[in-house]
C-alpha cells in the first residue's frame, strides 16, 4: 500500500485556493414525532438479539459490589473496564466514540435514551452525521433509568433497539451514585455483566481486561480512506488511531483533504506528499503503540511539517517527543471540564474521555505544556517552542460538548496553509492538489474494522 500511495500521490497545478472556515451552521426548529418505524441505520452490527432483552441482569465490579437491576440490550454476558461519564447529552456519540472501546460506560445522568438513537445519515462530506463511527464501541452501558419510549426529530429507534441490534448488553435500574462513587475511590476497575441468570460469585470466570491488549489495532483502518474537501487544495494524512467523525469533518470543512492511514502507518516515508501530518483519538494504553510514537519521532527528525494531535494522538507525540505517560485513578470523561490555556491565561470548558495522561515533568526542553487541567492539575497539552507542532488533552471538535476550542483546528490549518505556500514557493509558484487518482481508487471511509467485542 505505501508503494500504491506512493505511485498516486501526484501533483497537479491548479488554480489557488484558499482554506476556509466552515460556514455557520443554522438549526433548523425541531418538530417533536412519535415513534414511527423508519428506515434504521445501516449496516447494521451482527446482533446475538433482534429484540432487547428485559430480563434480569447484574453489574458486578472486580474485587467490589455487585448491583442487580434490568437488562434492557442484548442478551449477552461481557466484561471490561468499568468506567463513567458525567456527560449529559450526546450518548450516541460517546457510545460510538472509538476510545470507549473495550470499556463498559456507566452514565452518571439518571435519564438516557429519553431522545432516541437517529439514523444513519450522512452529510456533504460523506461523513456520519449523528455517530461518531458506524457502530457502538462500548462494550456495554449502565444507567439508572432508561427511556423505552422516545421524542426527537432525527431518531428511529430506541436506544434499547440500537443495542440489541448491535449486540451490546445493557443494563439500569441500578445505583449509579454509588457505583461512580466507588470507582472515584478505588479507580476505574474491572467489571461484568451478566444477563438473564442468577448470578454466582464462586462461579464467576475471569475478567476481561482491555488495557492487556492493542485496542488500537481493533479500531483503526486497515487500508488508506479518503475525504475529499470541497473548498479547499491542503491535504492531511491522518493516522487513524480510532478518529471520530467529527475529527475528521472539522478538518475537510475548513479546506483540507484527508487521507487516513492505520496507525502504524511509516508516516516519515511519505510526508513530502502532504501539507500536514493529524494523530488521531483512539482507545487504550498509548505504550502498546510504540510503532507509531517511532515513526512520529522519525517524522519530526526529517521534516518540519505542521503536526497535531488529539487525546491519545497527543499522548503519542508526547512519547515520541521522549516524554511518558501514567494511568489515571478514573481518567477525565465528561463535557465541562476547565483547561487553562497557559499562553493566554485564558480558562476553556471542554469536551474529554481518556484515561491516560502526560506526565509533564518528563517532557523535553524544546517543548512546554501548553495546557493544564483546572480541576486535577493534569496535563492537557503540549507545544514545541519553535515549530508547528502541538497536542491537546481533550476534544476541540467537542461531540458533544462545548466548542470553546475549536479555534484550535483554525490554528492548525493555518500553519498548515503557510507550509503549504512555502512549499508552492519553493516550487516555482505551482500549486499542487490532491490525485483524481487517488480520489477515485481509495474507499471514503474506515476499511476492515470489525464491529462486536472488543477481544474478538
Amino acid at each position: 500500500m505505501a508503494t500504491f500511495l506512493t505511485k498516486n500521490l501526484l501533483l497537479r497545478p491548479t488554480a489557488g485556493r484558499s482554506l476556509i472556515r466552515p460556514t455557520t451552521q443554522l438549526r433548523y426548529k425541531a418538530t417533536v414525532v412519535d415513534s414511527t418505524t423508519r428506515t434504521p441505520p445501516s449496516p447494521p452490527r451482527p446482533a446475538q438479539t433482534s429484540t432487547p432483552s428485559f430480563e434480569r441482569a447484574t453489574f458486578t465490579i472486580k474485587d467490589g459490589p455487585i448491583f442487580h437491576g434490568k437488562s434492557f440490550g442484548a442478551k449477552a454476558n461481557i466484561s471490561g473496564e468499568a468506567v463513567f461519564t458525567t456527560s449529559l447529552v450526546g450518548y450516541p456519540e460517546s457510545m460510538t466514540d472509538p476510545s470507549y472501546r473495550g470499556q463498559i460506560l456507566v452514565f452518571t445522568q439518571p435519564l438516557i435514551g429519553n431522545y432516541g438513537v437517529p439514523g444513519a445519515m450522512r452529510d456533504e462530506f460523506g461523513l456520519l452525521k449523528y455517530f461518531e463511527s458506524p457502530n457502538i464501541q462500548a462494550a456495554a452501558i449502565v444507567v439508572a433509568d432508561v427511556a423505552v419510549k422516545y421524542s426527537h426529530w432525527t431518531a428511529v429507534e430506541s436506544l434499547a433497539e440500537w443495542c440489541a441490534r448491535e449486540g451490546v448488553p445493557a443494563i439500569s435500574g441500578v445505583d449509579t451514585r454509588a457505583i461512580v462513587t466507588h470507582l472515584r475511590e478505588q479507580g476505574s476497575s474491572l467489571g461484568k455483566i451478566t444477563v438473564g441468570e442468577e448470578y454466582d460469585a464462586d462461579e464467576d470466570e475471569a475478567y476481561d481486561d482491555p488495557s492487556s491488549i492493542n485496542l488500537v489495532q481493533r479500531v483503526s483502518t486497515k487500508q488508506p480512506f479518503h475525504v475529499p474537501s470541497p473548498v479547499g487544495d491542503a491535504h492531511i494524512a491522518l493516522i487513524d488511531c480510532g478518529v471520530k467523525e467529527n475529527i475528521i469533518r472539522s478538518i475537510v470543512s475548513r479546506g483540507a483533504s484527508v487521507t487516513c492511514l492505520p496507525y502504524d502507518y511509516p508516516i516519515h516515508k511519505l510526508a513530502r506528499h502532504f501539507d500536514g501530518v493529524f494523530i488521531s483519538n483512539g482507545p487504550g494504553d498509548p505504550t502498546h503503540c510504540r510503532v507509531t510514537s517511532d515513526n512520529l519521532r522519525k517524522l519530526m527528525d526529517t521534516t518540519h511539517i505542521p503536526i497535531m494531535g488529539i487525546c491519545l494522538g497527543h499522548q503519542l507525540l508526547a512519547i515520541a517527543s521522549g516524554a511518558s505517560t501514567t494511568k489515571m485513578k478514573y481518567g477525565n470523561r465528561a463535557h465541562n471540564i476547565p483547561a487553562l490555556d497557559k499562553t493566554t491565561g485564558k480558562c476553556h470548558i471542554t469536551s474529554q474521555n481518556h484515561g491516560y495522561a502526560v506526565d509533564i515533568n518528563t517532557l523535553d526542553s524544546e517543548w512546554k505544556e501548553y495546557f493544564v487541567n483546572l480541576n486535577d492539575d493534569s496535563n492537557e497539552g503540549i507545544i514545541h517552542k519553535t515549530r508547528p507542532i502541538f497536542g491537546t488533552q481533550f476534544h476541540p471538535e467537542a461531540k458533544g460538548g462545548p466548542q470553546d476550542s475549536s479555534y484550535l483546528f483554525d490554528a492548525y490549518l493555518e500553519s498548515v496553509k503557510k507550509f503549504k505556500e512555502e512549499k508552492v514557493r519553493r516550487l516555482g509558484g505551482e500549486r499542487g492538489e490532491v490525485s483524481p487518482l487517488l480520489v477515485d481508487l481509495l474507499s471514503k471511509e474506515r476499511v476492515g474494522v470489525k464491529a462486536g467485542h472488543y477481544m474478538q
